[in-house]
């Protein structure tokens, strides 16, 4: 049987192979085209600013999305499972995307010329972020709680 996750982890798993590329590249091709030290610092701060921000708006955006996955009311003649499916495949894809950005972070302040340490630090905030808005069954069985509650009282 196929799960009805299986998208959303698949959307996960592309962003993991990218994030782990971006490493891997950057450890074998060292591509770098380097700041002066002062513009480089000032990149690094605003980068973790954006780090430190964007973790925390993608779990409000994730719980805003999740909520109106449940809310919001079904299209006429709408099938009720490829719904409940196409809503939180995109509530993940948003997430991750929003994950992948993190760790692109790193790859760009490499690039200007900072050290493995900045690039690992974005991956693994990226990483954490990938472990803490995962797709999760339970959040999927949610929805199609809430939407078949909802449409069975029509």
């Amino acid at each position: 049987m196929k799960s009805p996750i299986f998208l959303p982890w698949f959307i996960t798993s592309v962003i993991i192979a990218l994030l782990s590329f971006s490493v891997f590249a950057a450890h074998f091709y060292h591509f770098q085209n380097p700041l002066s030290e002062h513009e480089r610092i000032f990149w690094r701060t605003i980068f973790y600013i954006l780090a430190i921000l964007l973790l925390p708006l993608t779990n409000l955006l994730r719980h805003i999305f999740l909520r109106l996955n449940q809310t919001m009311p079904l299209l006429e003649n709408a099938n009720l499972e490829k719904t409940i499916k196409t809503r939180y495949t995109l509530t993940v894809s948003v997430s991750m995307l929003l994950i992948l950005v993190i760790g692109s972070l790193g790859s760009v302040i490499f690039y200007f010329g900072d050290g493995f340490n900045s690039l690992h630090i974005f991956n693994i905030v990226a990483g954490l972020g990938i472990f803490l808005y995962r797709p999760k069954l339970h959040e999927y069985q949610q929805i199609q709680d809430a939407l078949t509650e909802d449409n069975n009282d029509e």
